[in-house]
């Protein structure tokens, strides 16, 4: 087998793939989704009075049991762009002739990949959720753990003003609640069937056609589709959820990467990556890898869209490029969510750091909340433009901002009393609390 993706790679497949989210997504995945359809299809026109149900109990059988090998489907799929026409050939060479003429009865193959790629999808669902929810729980323990942690809150990559470290993180965990959100409101507009036949209308079944379709997605667990083959807004809803799950992640490694800088050495990972020649470093490989793979998927979300073109009742191309692109954004969501689960296993937070970040340049970091302190004692036009001052001198000079405020204005602010009240007032507790309360909620 030619291996050019990473995500393939013998080499890189601990890295950058996930054996869970490969059950789902690797050839064998695929033909025992689409064995499972074919055999359920079968059981449901025989229920719906259409085919006889001793050669729907065969052909079901037969597709449970057999096992292709995807290289023996391989001429067939490039002959024909669809692996279809040579599994069905195979799983009739499985069964007497009277039987076999029943095998793919009035279907079009894509009405079997397609649905075979939503039962695949399902499974991965319920990875994402799984992980999701682990990925809630570990944020949530640390940001309740560190709400009473200052760390230099920074705009524009530039220290702004003081803030609790437990409220970051629960910013880096909102986005993911959300996330669950979503995916619960789009699983009903995703997982459903595809039955149509040969232009959408699924003519071949007669009067049987619809009921036909309604024991099939009960049968298979899912909503009935109906007809969707040119219609792929669903899939491509599931394409931008995934972006937005990366992207979320990806901020968060994002933000991980700069606190982890040497010169910053706010948080550090136990479990970095050694270079060959320089002993001292601890590359927080998890985070890179997590930004990778978001970058990735968003590159990737554009390219669905394109894939949503169809030319009239279905498209070869177009399809085609779900099966490029769709795979690839399944599978760095999967690999992501891993490596994020990773981080929090091993991440170590160093309020020491933090503290000491927040005194570097002689405290002016503290400034917004000196100029409001001194509004309490004088106008604040008039405690903005000596804080502005008092900056400045801090800024070029050795003294620190609160004893220039203290030799101008005569009012001695005290630092230990500020960040506490940096902790306490404004929205920060009930923001947190309520972040953490929905974070809960998730946990079983």
């Amino acid at each position: 087998m030619i291996q050019v993706s990473p995500f393939d790679s013998g080499l890189y497949q601990t890295l950058l793939s996930d054996t869970e989210a490969g059950r789902w997504l690797n050839d064998q995945a695929q033909i025992r989704a689409m064995l499972r359809v074919e055999g359920e299809l079968a059981e449901a026109q025989a229920e719906a009075g259409l085919i006889p149900a001793e050669a729907a109990s065969a052909i079901a059988a037969a597709a449970a049991s057999l096992v292709p090998d995807p290289d023996s489907l391989a001429a067939g799929t490039a002959s024909a762009g669809v692996p279809i026409p040579a599994l069905v050939k195979a799983l009739k060479a499985a069964l007497p002739a009277e039987q076999a003429r029943w095998v793919h009865f009035g279907a079009t193959s894509q009405d079997i990949v397609d649905t075979a790629l939503v039962l695949n999808c399902a499974e991965l669902i319920t990875l994402f959720e799984s992980r999701l929810k682990a990925m809630i729980t570990a944020l949530a323990d640390l940001a309740d753990a560190q709400r009473g942690t200052l760390v230099a809150g920074r705009t524009r990559t530039q220290q702004a003003v003081p803030m609790s470290f437990g409220f970051k993180v629960a910013q880096w965990l909102s986005p993911l609640l959300r996330q669950l959100e979503r995916l619960e409101e789009l699983k009903p507009r995703l997982l459903k069937t595809q039955l149509g036949g040969a232009v959408g209308t699924l003519a071949a079944m007669g009067d049987k056609a619809d009921l036909c379709g309604q024991i099939l997605a009960r049968r298979l667990g899912l909503g009935c589709g109906n007809n969707w083959h040119t219609q792929r807004d669903s899939l491509v809803e599931l394409s931008g959820w995934l972006g937005l799950c990366t992207g979320a992640l990806g901020k968060m490694s994002q933000d991980w990467l700069l606190m982890a800088q040497t010169e910053v050495g706010e948080i550090r990972f136990s479990n970095g990556g050694a270079s060959s020649t320089m002993p001292q470093k601890c590359n927080p490989v998890n985070a890179e890898i997590m930004l990778a793979m978001a970058r990735h998927n968003a590159g990737l979300v554009g390219q669905m869209h394109q894939a949503m073109l169809h030319e009239h009742e279905r498209s070869g191309s177009s399809w085609a490029q779900e099966w490029l692109l769709l795979p690839q954004q399944l599978m760095s969501t999967a690999v992501a969510l891993k490596h994020g689960l990773d981080a929090m296993a091993h991440i170590e937070i160093n309020p020491t750091r933090m503290l000491h970040n927040l005194g570097a340049f002689n405290g002016v970091i503290y400034a917004e909340a000196a100029t409001f302190e001194l509004a309490r004692s004088m106008p604040r036009d008039q405690a903005a433009s000596l804080l502005k001052q008092a900056c400045s001198e801090a800024m070029s000079g050795d003294a620190h901002l609160f004893d220039l405020v203290a030799r101008h204005s005569g009012v001695q602010l005290d630092v230990t009393q500020m960040q506490q009240r940096l902790l306490s007032d404004g929205a920060t507790t009930a923001w947190l609390d309520a972040v953490l309360q929905q974070a809960r909620a998730q946990q079983p």
